[in-house]
C-alpha cells in the first residue's frame, strides 16, 4: 500500500516533529492544530530545526524545499480528506483521543490508516471508536521525532496484517528503529520496561530511603544517563502528565480491564499518583514548566541540576535497578514483547547505554532476586506482590 499523503493531527511538540520527518522523506502532510497561531510557531519550528539539520549536513534537500511539501489547517475534515495515513498526537486523554480517531474515520478516505502517537493508552479503545478496527495502530515515536531514532509499533487484536507491515516499513523508510508491541497493555512496551525505574525511584523517596539527588547521582554517574528519574520527570512534566494518565486508564479499565494484567503494577501506580504526583500537581510543582517541581528553575527555564558524584555512593544500583529490571522481565514473559525489543526500547527511548538484560547478566539474577526479597519483606500490604520475582528472571537463574 503507497502511502504519500499524510495528516498530522496535532501541532506541539510530538505533532511538529513528526510533520517533519514525514515531509523529510518526501511525503506530503498536512499538520493541523485548533489556531492559526500554534500552526505558526510549530512551523517557525520546523524551519529552524530544518536549517540545523541542514547545516550539520544530517539532511541532503534544502529546507525551503522540504518546507513547500508541508501545508497546515484548522479545518480537520479537510485536512484528512485526501490522506493516505492520519497520525494523531494530541493529549493523553482517552476520551479525546476517541472523538479524534472518530472524526479522522468519517472524514478520512476508506483506505487510510488511523495511527496514534499514545505513549500509553488503550490502542483497542481507540479502534473502537472507528468503522475501521483493522486499520488502527499505535505509531509511538521517540521524544523529539525529528532527532530519536526509535518507533514503538503497537498492534491491537483487530489491526490488520497490511496494516502493520505498512507501518513497519513506512518507519524504516523514515530511517527509524523499530520495536514491535504484541499486546496492548498499559504503556505498552518502551514505558512499561521503564517505568520500573522511575516507580522505584518514586517509591524509594516517598519511603524516604533517598532523595532525588541521591537517586539522580546513581542515574548519572553509576549507569551513564544523561538525566536522572526525577531531572526527567521535571523536564517533560511527569506529574501532571501520569496524573492525566491514569484518570485515563482508570476509564478504559471499565470496560476493558485486560488493558491492565498486573494488579499490583496498578496499585502502584495509583498509590504514586494519589501520594505523589497529583498533590504535586495541585501544588503546581509540575517541574520545567511551573519552575519547580523536584527542583527548583528560575524563570521557568529549565537549568541542570547541580549533583555531586559523591551522593551516588549512598545507594547500591542494584537497589534501584532490580525492581526495573523485574517489570521489564514481567513485559517479556507476558508476552507484550521480546528481549531484545525490550533492550532496544529502554536503549533508544531513554538513552539508556544497555538494556534491561544486559543489565541482569551484569547485576546477576541471584543479586537481583536477593534485592527484591529485601524489598518484599520491607514493603506494606499493598505493596509486596509488586516485588514478585518475575518467571523470566526465575527461569535465567536456572
Amino acid at each position: 500500500m503507497s502511502l504519500e499523503k499524510v495528516a498530522v493531527i496535532g501541532a506541539g511538540l510530538m505533532g511538529h516533529g513528526i510533520a517533519q520527518v514525514v515531509a523529510t522523506s518526501g511525503q506530503e502532510v498536512t499538520l493541523m492544530a485548533r489556531s492559526d497561531e500554534s500552526l505558526a510557531r510549530a512551523t517557525l519550528k520546523i524551519e529552524d530545526s530544518l536549517s540545523k539539520l541542514s547545516a550539520k549536513g544530517r539532511i541532503q534537500e534544502s529546507p525551503g524545499s522540504v518546507l513547500k511539501r508541508i501545508k497546515t489547517s484548522t479545518n480537520f475534515a479537510k485536512g484528512v480528506s485526501d490522506a493516505d495515513l492520519v497520525i494523531e498526537t494530541v493529549f493523553e486523554d482517552i476520551a479525546l483521543k476517541k472523538k479524534i480517531l472518530s472524526e479522522a474515520d468519517a472524514n478520512a478516505p476508506k483506505h487510510a490508516i488511523l495511527a496514534t502517537n499514545t505513549s500509553g493508552l488503550s490502542i483497542t479503545v481507540m479502534a473502537e471508536a472507528t468503522n475501521r478496527r483493522e486499520k488502527v495502530i499505535g505509531m509511538h515515536w521517540a521524544n523529539p521525532p525529528q532527532l530519536m531514532r526509535l518507533v514503538e509499533i503497537v498492534k491491537t487484536k483487530y489491526t490488520g496484517e497490511e496494516t502493520f507491515k505498512t507501518i513497519l516499513d513506512l518507519s524504516r523508510r523514515y530511517g527509524k528503529e523499530t520495536v514491535v508491541v504484541n499486546k496492548d497493555v498499559w504503556f505498552f512496551l518502551a514505558a512499561r520496561a521503564h517505568s520500573g525505574w522511575v516507580f522505584e525511584a518514586n517509591l524509594m523517596y516517598l519511603r524516604k530511603e533517598a532523595d532525588p539527588a541521591e537517586i539522580d547521582a546513581v542515574g548519572r554517574y553509576k549507569l551513564g544517563l544523561p538525566m536522572g528519574p526525577f531531572e526527567l520527570m521535571d523536564f517533560i512534566g511527569f506529574v501532571d502528565v501520569r496524573s492525566k494518565s491514569l484518570e485515563s486508564a482508570e476509564e478504559i479499565l471499565k470496560s476493558h480491564p485486560e488493558f491492565e494484567p498486573w494488579p499490583a503494577y496498578l496499585t502502584a501506580a495509583r498509590r504514586l499518583t494519589d501520594e505523589l504526583w497529583r498533590p504535586m500537581t495541585r501544588k503546581g510543582l509540575s517541574g520545567v514548566r511551573t519552575g519547580k517541581g523536584f527542583y527548583t528553575y528560575p524563570e521557568a527555564k529549565y537549568v541542570k541540576p547541580e549533583i555531586s558524584q559523591k551522593l551516588a555512593e549512598k545507594i547500591e544500583l542494584v537497589e534501584i535497578l532490580a525492581p526495573a529490571i523485574n517489570v521489564a522481565a514481567w513485559c517479556v514473559t507476558h508476552g507484550v514483547g521480546d528481549v531484545a525489543s525490550a533492550d532496544k526500547a529502554v536503549r533508544l527511548m531513554y538513552g539508556w547505554p544497555k538494556g534491561p538484560s544486559q543489565l541482569l547478566n551484569e547485576l546477576g539474577a541471584d543479586n537481583i532476586a536477593k534485592a527484591l526479597r529485601v524489598k518484599q519483606e520491607r514493603a506494606p500490604d499493598w505493596l509486596r506482590d509488586y516485588y514478585e520475582l518475575a518467571p523470566l528472571i526465575t527461569s535465567w537463574k536456572s
